[in-house]
């Protein structure tokens, strides 16, 4: 249900304008990266204060992951997303001001508030895409957030190193502050309809209240089969980035030594041409195919396969190509993860609520645990086997992980059909009258429905329940005690 001091309608126009705002911050986010590594290395004069620094800021996203969801369902949408991008503000703000000794002790809290509050808002700006735009402009939406990020990237990763080295830390600090205004503002100024914060309909204990998110956090797993391989395959997806995040700039040191900073930049330039490139393809794709493109096994098999794609991409990037083969592999990677963040973010989406916004946190925790393990298997791995090795062996595991789930899933599927069960022989169930309970399988209806097609009847058949039916299986889900 909409907020009602926000329109009644959603607007793909409006949310075009919070998507640029989200690009400023995203931009901010990775200027801090640079800057913020930097500058723990520098103060610490240690790898190991990097490290720490990069450790505290994960584990504390992956946690938030955890609580992401349950925040979106019960707080103001609105109002998270403000205040997180103005804590972040506020947080930089006093770094960049704050004098010498000051600033040391100030890191880990920059650490925390980053880790923490960039995880919810992701989480609760993801999971509102639906309400904001409606769920038949969702692909084009998950399509600008993309578009965002390349460009943010690209932008923030040059940025870094040009304003430190210009400006000192202290105006690179306050630039960063400065990008999370953008998303506050817009926020403040644009009016959008955000769904209202889910209330129970009686008085439930709190003691109770913190069982039950956790146990319907982790149900949504249980119940859809689908948003468990999601999880999993972004969890090792993030394992396997580590391999080139780290690797890419030893392998640049040993095929360019006079400039490896310039080959990991323009790696990267490249690679985030891709994902804008890829967000024009899908585009054009929904365009030629219409509703056809939403289908659900179509969204699921592309994000297998796209998982996949990416992943022999970075492989092959440490080949030893020349230079044009090399930029190549880059677009091809970069095409390939836009992709699938369009298909996943999509899907996910196509969720109820609450079940959407704890989805995403759940992702976004397995994304954090994933990367955070990498990173450290992966700085292993590069002193004993090299760049070529550690990435064949780290994405290899992403591409048997995808393929076997999927496998599985897809046999999952197919038992039921291939033995129908005795209440069969009646004819009350043969016809499209059979919409009760004993038809809303993972693999049709509820939760499991994959694809933005679970907005229309074309996604389910016949056979298959309406929406009035969908939404009263899903209200019945959710009352239902979890565990």
């Amino acid at each position: 249900m909409a907020d009602p001091r926000s329109p009644a309608r959603p607007s793909l126009a409006r949310f075009r304008v919070l998507a640029a705002g989200s690009m400023v911050s995203t931009f901010g986010g990775y200027l801090n990266m640079v800057a913020l590594n930097l500058f723990v290395y520098q103060a610490t004069g240690s790898a190991v204060g990097v490290g720490a620094f990069l450790a505290l800021r994960l584990g504390c996203g992956f946690v938030a992951g955890l609580g992401a969801g349950w925040v979106a369902a019960r707080l103001p949408r609105r109002a998270v997303l403000i205040g997180s991008n103005l804590v972040q503000a506020a947080s930089l703000t006093a770094l960049a001001v704050s004098p010498e000794p000051v600033q040391l002790t100030l890191l880990p809290v920059v650490a925390v508030v980053s880790g923490v509050l960039g995880t919810v808002s992701a989480v609760v700006l993801r999971s509102s895409v639906p309400d904001l735009v409606g769920p038949e402009h969702r692909v084009a939406a998950n399509g600008l957030l993309v578009t965002g990020r390349a460009v943010a990237t690209a932008a923030g990763f040059a940025a870094g190193a040009v304003l430190v080295g210009w400006l000192g830390y202290r105006a690179a600090f306050a630039v960063d502050a400065a990008t999370f205004l953008a998303p506050a503002l817009i926020l403040l100024l644009v009016p959008m309809p955000f769904a209202r914060p889910r209330r129970d309909s009686a008085p439930v204990r709190r003691e109770r209240h913190d069982k039950t998110w956790r146990r319907t956090a982790f149900a949504a797993l249980a119940t859809t089969p689908v948003i468990a391989v999601i999880v999993a395959v972004r969890a090792a997806d993030a394992f396997g980035s580590a391999s080139h995040n780290v690797g890419l700039p030893v392998y640049a040191t040993q095929i360019r030594p006079g400039d490896p900073a310039g080959f990991v930049g323009t790696f990267f330039a490249v690679w985030a041409v891709g994902l804008i490139v890829a967000h024009q393809a899908v585009r054009l794709a929904r365009r030629r195919l219409g509703a056809a493109y939403d289908d659900p096994a179509r969204t699921q098999r592309g994000f297998i396969i796209g998982t996949c794609v990416m992943s022999i991409a970075f492989v092959v990037a440490f080949a030893g190509l020349p230079t044009a083969g090399m930029l190549g592999v880059a677009l091809v990677a970069g095409i390939a993860d836009g992709y699938t963040e369009i298909t996943y973010s999509t899907r996910l989406q196509a969720e109820p609520e609450p079940a959407r916004g704890y989805a995403f946190g759940l992702t976004a925790m397995a994304e954090n645990g994933g990367f955070g393990a990498g990173m450290l298997v992966a700085g292993g791995l590069i002193d004993l086997w090299g760049p070529f090795t550690t990435a064949l062996a780290m994405h290899g595991v992403v591409v048997l992980l995808a393929v076997a789930l999927s496998a599985r899933i897809g046999l999952a599927r197919a038992k039921p059909a291939a033995a129908p069960g005795p209440a069969s022989t009646g004819p009350a169930t043969t016809g499209p009258a059979s919409t009760g309970p004993a038809t809303t399988g993972p693999a049709t209806t509820g939760p499991a429905t994959t694809g933005p097609a679970t907005t229309g009847p074309a996604s389910t058949g016949s056979a298959s329940p309406g929406p009035a039916a969908r939404e009263e299986s899903h209200a019945a889900r959710d009352e239902r005690p979890a565990g």
